[in-house]
């Protein structure tokens, strides 16, 4: 789970803050609540999820207990990837 993590990071840093690794940024701090990510970008890493794992992702799963942080997100991941086996 910890290289998922690092390439939701990598993805997070890449397109959200634009290359600018931020001191208060850590894997577990919530987006919404931080002000890193709006709706809009929670679809954006909807997508990339969708598409770098080639995982489905139901509209009922696109809910903040899965995609508010690095660790939710890599912890949704990893149990689509193992459901998927």
């Amino acid at each position: 789970m910890h290289e998922i993590a690092q390439e939701i990071r990598a993805f997070v840093v890449d397109n959200f803050l634009f290359g600018e690794e931020n001191e208060h940024f850590s894997n577990d701090a919530s987006f919404l609540d931080q002000g890193l990510i709006d709706s809009m970008g929670i679809l954006t890493l909807v997508e990339f999820v969708r598409d770098k794992y080639l995982i489905a992702i139901e509209d009922e799963e696109v809910v903040p207990e899965h995609w508010d942080s690095v660790d939710r997100i890599a912890a949704f991941v990893q149990g689509k990837l193992v459901s998927k086996v």
